[in-house]
């Protein structure tokens, strides 16, 4: 269990660049007949897990296939640029945030969000129960103790919108056992990841969510380059349609997929991964996915996220939200 680590923005324009080299060095000349047979890459951002959940469901079960595609899920891991694998080609599918997708796009980077998984920002702040914290923004104005990787949005987001706060930061260190035996220590987390790994230990949580505080962008979008959509844009719907389906799959039937990623991602138990999965259930299910469909977009949502981002200094061009995603009705026929 984990809290996602993400690539440093300022290393972006370096990969980019590196694969981008290593992609006109050969190695991919046989790429067009793959995906001609519909033969596509979905790079994870993560080993498998719920959040990936109907991705799996989509494979095991034929819907994949049965839209006519042959898709790899290829599972993911610290340190690996998963966004920027997909801005240069390398693979034809990622899951990626919607901070990746935007930032990227200020180094030169041109991805556009296909499908959104969760509707809402997974990212939240655990205390221990026995904490007096109740709220997110109570912890952030307080001199709580707080690890935490400064460099990410959401925590820029916070200082902006609860200024004035004596918080203390210190290192993040993916530490469970240091969070475990100090009741004072706050520490950020994915809230389908750590909390779940620490109840199952006997540490009991609570977890306040960023959302919260009104920074809640899309999460788990799977993405693709513009110049790829453009070129494929039919294989691109099918892919949609099966990733619907496949969300539908597993969320009413997740027994034989949950078997299916525990044996692909032996570190992550059985009941882990079933407290994880009907915890997120809240961020992929909503009132607007039961009018669109499963993974759906709006431009207002991702209008809201470019806003917010560019206030706090991490976004310095205008990018037009309707130019980052695309979103076909059609895609909805899993309800």
């Amino acid at each position: 269990m984990r809290t996602r680590r993400r690539f440093p923005l300022s290393a972006l324009a370096v990969a980019v660049a590196s694969l981008l080299l290593l992609s006109l060095c050969g190695c991919r000349g046989d790429a067009g007949d793959r995906v001609q047979q519909g033969r596509v890459r979905l790079q994870l951002n993560w080993t498998a897990e719920p959040e990936f959940g109907g991705f799996f469901a989509a494979r095991e079960r034929g819907l994949f296939a049965k839209e006519g595609l042959d898709v790899e899920l290829v599972q993911g891991g610290p340190g690996i640029p998963v966004a920027q694998l997909a801005a240069s080609g390398n693979v034809e599918f990622a899951v990626v945030a919607a901070n990746q997708l935007l930032e990227l796009r200020q180094q030169g980077g041109d991805l556009i969000a296909l499908f959104a998984v969760f509707q809402g920002n997974p990212m939240g702040i655990m205390v221990h129960e026995s904490t007096p914290y109740r709220t997110l923004e109570e912890l952030w104005l307080s001199d709580a103790t707080i690890s935490l990787e400064e460099g990410l949005a959401d925590f820029a987001w916070l200082s902006t919108v609860y200024p004035g706060g004596k918080h203390r930061v210190v290192p993040y260190s993916a530490n469970l056992a240091q969070f475990a035996a100090d009741t004072a220590l706050a520490q950020q987390c994915f809230f389908t990841s750590e909390p779940v790994s620490l109840e199952l230990q006997g540490t009991k949580t609570r977890v306040f969510m960023i959302g919260e505080s009104g920074f809640d962008p899309y999460n788990a979008i799977v993405v693709t380059t513009r110049s790829f959509y453009a070129a494929n844009e039919t294989l691109c719907r099918s892919m949609v349609r099966a990733c619907a389906h496949g969300w539908r799959s597993y969320l009413d039937d997740m027994e034989a997929i949950q078997v299916a990623m525990t044996k692909e991602n032996p570190a992550m138990s059985r009941m882990a991964m079933d407290r994880s999965a009907e915890r997120q259930r809240t961020l992929i299910e909503t009132a607007t996915t039961k009018r669109l469909g499963l993974g759906c977009m709006t431009q207002s949502h991702w209008r809201q996220t470019i806003e917010q981002l560019t206030s706090i200094g991490r976004l310095q061009q205008p990018i037009d939200a309707a130019s980052v995603f695309v979103w076909h009705e059609d895609a909805g026929t899993s309800r």
